[in-house]
């Protein structure tokens, strides 16, 4: 029996020592409810505001570059290279035609002075030849001329 008694002393300490740690803990859980802890999540908030804001703006700006870059793309034309090839062929053949046709009419006082020329060198044989054949012409020519003065 000692050794019960000995046991019951045991466990009646062990079931002191358990209510004072009950109590004690009891008064801390009373100090941490009186404390006025409470989380602060304003700031992480407004940085994710913030964030959210910015990615609305990026988005929306994105949208409006994409509508544009579809709106040009839907304006665009698409030719077959064989047809921009013709038209540089008629570009280049348009460009010669018309250098060519600058230069003949560069040329044209020329062309005309020199027809002139033979015209009036044809012309004057003609006349030379007729009054060589005809002297009553020659004659009466020369009548002419010394009228008019010129001589």
């Amino acid at each position: 029996m000692a050794k019960l008694d000995e046991i019951a002393e045991l466990l009646t300490e062990e079931i002191n020592g358990f209510e004072k740690s009950i109590g004690r803990l009891e008064k801390v859980h009373e100090n941490l409810q009186n404390l006025p802890l409470r989380p602060d999540t304003n700031e992480i908030n407004v940085l994710l505001k913030e964030y959210g804001n910015s990615q609305k703006t990026n988005i929306e700006e994105q949208q409006k570059l994409m509508r544009r870059i579809l709106g040009k793309v839907e304006k665009s034309i698409l030719l077959p290279s064989w047809a921009i090839k013709l038209s540089w062929g008629l570009l280049v053949c348009v460009v010669l035609v018309l250098g060519f046709s600058i230069y003949q009419v560069s040329r044209i006082s020329k062309k005309e002075e020199v027809a002139y020329i033979k015209g009036q060198d044809s012309a004057m044989g003609h006349y030379g030849a007729f009054l060589d054949e005809s002297p009553q012409a020659k004659e009466l020519y020369q009548i002419w001329l010394e009228e008019n003065g010129k001589k």
